[in-house]
């Protein structure tokens, strides 16, 4: 979440952001963001106005009784105030919630290298790495070759939990296992610490590594409590070091994080619905660092 003050300090650079993102509503709800903090801040300065007033009315009528003279009127005053006080108070907390919902919906700001373009056709190609392979035979998709290497279920999973699960069985769960170790592996030798991260997490560390708003729809909540399955390692890795304050030679923090994900994938009905693509459930290896941006 980007901090209120970066925000105020900073506001054409995130306007920008959003623009460049093309996203109306965060643009829409930015300003709002904006309106809300100015009458935040308006707010906090009568309340601190109002408790100056209770503090004088306060000591008049100290004064007075000790006078023995009479302090009902300026008791009336001071009732007023302290009224006025809890009213203000109670809008404060409404806006500075309401103001902290859309904070954390504005997206960390875009790195300047970053593309501008109407979709992902004007990406641009960084960088790639090795070739299309040619085969001398006919190419069979993974689909036959789960059923053909017996190394996969996806019929008997679906018995048992629907659509979007499998089995995998025999020569394919050593070579998933085997894969994982080659990516933790080869992160640990570029100095990534391995972490098992817990499978759950609760909605208000969740939060602040992504925005459940967008996210939600694809993620599987435990019913009657307050925790999430993972989608990814990434989110449980963020969140591993939230409130933490770091000295620069603390960093970089560099985790490899391996972890069963799940995901709903609502919305993908009828995209790669064969075999073991967009699945609820799958294995991954991920890395995540913690850095000054520079």
């Amino acid at each position: 979440m980007l901090h209120i003050r970066f925000i105020r300090e900073n506001v054409d650079l995130i306007r920008k952001n959003l623009e460049w993102r093309k996203d109306k509503a965060k643009l829409k709800e930015f300003d709002h963001l904006l309106e809300l903090d100015e009458r935040i801040r308006d707010l906090m300065k009568e309340i601190q106005d109002l408790r100056t007033q209770r503090n004088n009315l306060s000591r008049e009528v100290g004064k007075l009784k000790k006078a023995g003279s009479d302090a009902s009127k300026v008791m009336k005053q001071a009732e007023k105030v302290n009224k006025r006080i809890a009213e203000v108070e109670t809008e404060t907390g409404n806006l500075e919630a309401e103001s902290k919902r859309i904070q954390m919906r504005i997206p960390n700001v875009l790195h300047e290298t970053v593309p501008y373009g109407a979709d992902d056709e004007d990406n641009e190609v960084v960088k790639e790495w090795g070739g299309n392979p040619e085969f001398k035979f006919e190419v069979a998709s993974h689909v036959d070759l789960l059923e053909t290497l017996d190394i996969g279920d996806i019929q008997s999973a679906a018995k048992i939990a629907g659509s979007r699960f499998y089995y995998l069985k025999n020569e394919l769960v050593m070579l998933d296992i085997a894969m994982q170790q080659m990516a933790l592996g080869m992160l640990i030798k570029k100095g990534y610490a391995p972490l098992y991260p817990p499978f759950m997490m609760r909605r208000e560390p969740y939060e602040g590594v992504t925005d459940l708003a967008d996210f939600e729809d694809v993620m599987y909540k435990i019913e009657g409590e307050d925790l999430y399955l993972i989608a990814t390692s990434e989110h449980p890795m963020a969140a591993m070091h939230m409130n933490d304050i770091f000295e620069p030679g603390d960093l970089p923090i560099k985790l490899a994080g391996v972890s069963t994900c799940f995901r709903k994938e609502a919305g993908s009905h009828g995209k790669d619905t064969k075999g073991i693509f967009r699945v609820h459930q799958f294995n991954k290896v991920e890395q995540f660092v913690f850095s000054h941006p520079d």
